[in-house]
C-alpha cells in the first residue's frame, strides 16, 4: 500500500465537513452493479446520514490520499428496540436478536474509491472504526449478489453470517446480515 493514504477517526464536524464527497462516493460505489440501485437511493441515503451524524453513538472513519476523499465506513450503535434484527427467512436465536444499550455497532456503509480498492484501504477503514467502539460487538448487511462485498468481509476475518433478511420496501429486497465480536 502506498504511503499517501491517510486512514482516521472523524468526527462530527468532519462528517459534515466531507458530506458531499462521502455521498458522491457512496453515489459511486453503490449505484453500480451487482448493487440494487432504486432511483430514490442517492436521496435517501443523504438524509439517513445526515440524521445519522447527529446521533451521540455515530462513528466515522475516513481515508484520503493528495487531500482527496477516497473511502469511509461509518455506523451507529444499534438501540434496544431496533429493527435490524427482524426478517430472517431462517430463525435467529434469541441471545444473537437480544439488544442492551451499547452491545452492538452496526457498520452502515463502507466505501472505497475504484483506483484505491486492492491497496488495503477498505480494511484500514474497517479496522480503524472498529477499533474505535466500545461496544461488544459489531453487525453489517451485504446485499446477497454483492460477491465482491462478501469476499471483502471473508478476506478481512472474524465475520460470522447469520442469516439472510427479507426487507421489502427497502434498497433491496434482501440482506445477508453478518456479525463479528469486538471484544475479547
Amino acid at each position: 500500500m502506498k504511503d499517501d493514504v491517510c486512514v482516521w477517526i472523524g468526527n462530527t464536524t468532519e462528517a459534515r465537513d466531507h458530506f458531499d464527497s462521502i455521498c458522491a462516493l457512496y453515489d459511486a460505489a453503490f449505484s453500480a452493479p451487482p448493487f440494487v440501485w432504486p432511483e430514490s437511493e442517492s436521496q435517501r441515503h443523504r438524509e439517513m446520514l445526515d440524521r445519522m451524524i447527529g446521533s451521540p453513538t455515530f462513528g466515522i472513519a475516513l481515508a484520503e490520499s493528495a487531500d482527496t476523499l477516497i473511502g469511509f465506513a461509518y455506523g451507529d450503535t444499534l438501540s434496544v428496540k431496533t429493527g435490524w434484527w427482524d426478517g430472517f427467512q431462517v430463525s435467529v436465536a434469541a441471545d444473537v436478536t437480544r439488544e442492551w444499550t451499547g452491545r452492538t455497532f452496526a457498520v452502515i456503509d463502507i466505501a472505497v474509491e475504484t483506483s484505491a480498492r486492492g491497496r488495503g484501504v477498505g480494511r484500514r477503514l474497517l479496522n480503524t472504526l472498529l477499533d474505535s467502539r466500545c461496544e461488544e460487538r459489531a453487525t453489517l448487511a451485504v446485499q446477497p449478489q454483492a460477491e465482491g462485498a462478501h469476499a471483502f468481509y471473508r478476506a478481512v476475518g472474524g465475520w460470522q453470517l447469520v442469516g439472510r433478511q427479507d426487507t421489502p420496501g427497502f434498497v433491496s429486497p434482501q440482506f445477508d446480515i453478518y456479525l463479528r465480536a469486538l471484544k475479547p
